[in-house]
């Protein structure tokens, strides 16, 4: 069972930040305002709203052996309030994960049905948190969204941006747009007219050599959800043990 709940972090921790790091290369940069301004639409209410829920279907290549690429899939119910409290259901492979985090200086990653969980010390922001996490490893891969503004996070290392145009997919009028930054390039698709909501975002790793993609479906965007201060803190039960997440991946 310690494995299983170990197999379902590394799900977690290996996968890839939805954008890539800003490299030292400079590119020329070629930004249509269209497309920045769609992006700002679909993202300043989640930014502005108090608390927030969607669902997340992520598809992610990983390299076996033969250098392969296997496609890996995972989900995840995520809730934030703002200004510092985050709630994470995560299944994947191995034991479903659920992380807590309350802006007290810990994250907790639990799984109820192995009785494991470890514990993360962690700045007391979102932001910071997830820049803390990302630097051991934990990689979240909806990260940009989560954040305290999804624009920013998004769009500060662009070196260019296309509208690419509106189309019918599954009766539903969707937005397509096109970006570039250094060492990746993505896509990004925004359904909901009036109310804009991103529905999909596609990230190729350039910097690899294999090229490899991240893609992620969003489901049920709500931006007022029902939430309690017991959703986002840990109460451990009797019967849970702690085991410490990087020292068992370093022996793994």
């Amino acid at each position: 069972m310690r494995k299983c709940f170990l197999g379902c972090i590394l799900c977690i921790v290996l996968a890839s930040p939805m954008m890539a790091q800003t490299g030292g290369q400079k590119e020329t940069k070629d930004i249509d305002p269209l497309a920045l301004r769609v992006v700002k639409a679909a993202t300043d209410p989640v930014k502005d709203a108090k608390a927030y829920s969607f669902r997340a279907l992520v598809s992610r290549d990983l390299l076996g052996t033969n250098d392969q690429i296997i496609t890996t899939f995972s989900t995840s119910e995520i809730t934030v309030q703002r200004p510092n409290k985050l709630h994470i259901k995560f299944r994947g492979r191995g034991e479903p994960v659920e992380m807590f985090y309350d802006g007290s200086g810990k994250t907790v990653l639990y799984s109820a049905s192995s009785k494991f969980y470890t514990t993360v010390d962690t700045p007391t922001t979102i932001d910071a948190a997830l820049t803390d996490i990302s630097k051991k490893g934990v990689n979240i891969a909806v990260r940009n969204f989560l954040e305290s503004d999804p624009y920013q996070s998004l769009t500060e290392a662009l070196t260019t941006a296309y509208a690419v145009g509106s189309v019918d997919l599954f009766d539903e009028k969707v937005y397509h747009l096109a970006f570039t930054e250094p060492g990746a390039e993505w896509q990004m698709w925004v359904v909901g007219g009036d109310t804009p909501r991103v529905k999909r975002l596609e990230v190729i790793d350039k910097s690899n050599p294999h090229h490899t993609r991240i893609s992620v479906t969003f489901f049920d965007w709500d931006l007022n959800p029902s939430t309690s201060n017991d959703m986002f803190t840990f109460n451990k039960p009797a019967d849970a043990k702690e085991i410490e997440m990087l020292k068992v991946m370093a022996e793994k």
